[in-house]
């Protein structure tokens, strides 16, 4: 496999282990998976993620089927799947149940963010999806449409999802969220959560994007559609916007 795949194993059972010593997994919950060349090395079905070693992670193909290793693949494989082919920038998924948003995705209701640099990390919202039973083929629907707006989300009943540029940007990304909804959990029952002024909120969303985060906007038409005035037009708002922001640090 050589020395860049053995490196992805072992970030795969790494973030298995620190998925299992934070609690966000019980039993056999929870899964990762990492794209590696035109193939995905994923977590095994049936295992708790404390046992987890590298001689256990499977190679499996782009529709979910084994090519090597020991056990079987998950269940839920379709739900990477289709994180896979929503977004081309997405080359890893990782998938438990932190239970602040375990629990919040059973209450519904999207989770606006009201800390500043958080924003800039995830983005201002965090959205509950609506409701699909394990299996379902509304999951791909879903999926799309959740990843085409944010990089992490929640599953009524399901736990979270967190796509990255790597594993570890997956992971990081699910304890942001996690840490953010216990601390909404603690200042609520202190009084009311302040607001973040709209004007600030775009501020951080423009520097969001100007360091390269968060998923490119689905409606933007592709370059190949657009003439050539309307393509130059676009790209010089879009660097207007990075300039203005970049004067503004």
């Amino acid at each position: 496999m050589g020395n860049r795949g053995e490196y992805l194993i072992r970030a795969i059972v790494e973030i298995c282990q620190k998925l299992d010593s934070k609690g966000w997994v019980a039993n056999h919950d929870g899964n990762v998976t990492v794209l590696f060349e035109e193939t995905l090395l994923a977590t095994p079905t049936a295992t708790s993620k404390a046992d987890i070693v590298p001689e256990m992670i499977l190679t499996l193909d782009m529709e979910g089927n084994k090519l090597q290793g020991i056990g079987k693949p998950f269940s839920e494989i379709n739900l990477h799947l289709a994180a896979y082919r929503a977004r081309e920038d997405i080359t890893a998924v990782v998938h438990a149940h932190p239970p602040f948003a375990m629990a919040r995705g059973l209450v519904g209701g999207d989770f606006e963010i009201s800390v500043p640099e958080a924003i800039v990390s995830i983005g201002d919202m965090i959205p509950v999806v609506r409701y699909a039973i394990p299996g379902a083929k509304e999951h791909i629907e879903i999926i799309s449409e959740a990843l085409s707006k944010c990089d992490i989300f929640m599953m009524p009943g399901n736990g979270v999802l967190s796509v990255g540029r790597d594993v570890k940007e997956g992971y990081l990304r699910m304890e942001l969220l996690e840490h953010l909804l216990k601390i909404d959990y603690y200042a609520k029952s202190m009084g009311n959560v302040m607001a973040i002024p709209e004007e600030d909120k775009q501020k951080l969303l423009e520097k969001r994007a100007a360091i390269g985060l968060g998923p490119k906007r689905a409606n933007f038409p592709s370059q190949a559609n657009v003439p050539d005035n309307q393509t130059n037009l676009l790209k010089d708002l879009i660097a207007q916007e990075i300039k203005k922001v970049l004067q503004e640090k």
